[in-house]
């Protein structure tokens, strides 16, 4: 987990080891830029998950690392060899505006454009930024309904909004955009 992350999220990590079991592989927390980097650039990992502070500006996201800023240009190499496409992650960045965009050349820039066409089989970011308690809510119901409750991704990020929806006024319930299937499921027995 990078610096200065919000303190809902080691919460959040325990709560989803929990959930996944010990039979599912631990890849452990990346606080350095190169090492995680290095891990979606190997193509190994079934679920990628970050529980942090994103920064977003007219320059585009970043992650405060040990050893620098993880920003989307850090995917370049992943995104043109697809490293990502055998095991086809879910990739859920539970961090403020972490599904924003900006202009780049003739394109956008923005995490969910790079770890899809790095080959993510689908990915979870905010459009704003969100409460760290609210955060921390919506990932639990949304990983308990795609992993205990055997519900599609449709259903669990449904299920996910519904159940932060009356929190207080907090709008975080809006806040969240899902890329992929909406019939996607989660295999996390037997698989390799």
């Amino acid at each position: 987990m990078p610096p200065g992350s919000p303190a809902e999220a080691q919460l959040e990590i325990n709560e989803l080891r929990d959930l996944l079991g010990p039979e599912v592989a631990n890849a452990g927390d990346f606080t350095n830029r190169e090492a995680l980097t290095s891990l979606i650039e190997g193509g190994h990992a079934g679920l990628l998950h970050f529980a942090c502070h994103n920064a977003f500006s007219r320059s585009g996201s970043r992650v405060h690392m040990a050893d620098g800023h993880f920003t989307p240009r850090d995917l370049a190499t992943a995104a043109q060899t697809r490293s990502l496409r055998a095991h086809q992650p879910l990739v859920f960045f539970n961090a403020c505006r972490s599904a924003g965009e900006i202009p780049w050349f003739s394109d956008t820039l923005g995490w969910a454009q790079k770890f899809l066409t790095a080959g993510a089989g689908a990915f979870i970011g905010t459009l704003w930024p969100v409460r760290s308690d609210s955060a921390m809510q919506f990932a639990k119901t949304f990983y308990g309904q795609l992993l205990d409750a055997g519900q599609p991704l449709g259903q669990a990020s449904l299920a996910a909004r519904q159940a932060i929806r009356d929190l207080d006024g907090d709008p975080t319930w809006l806040a969240y955009a899902v890329y992929g299937s909406p019939a996607a499921t989660a295999a996390t027995r037997g698989v390799s």
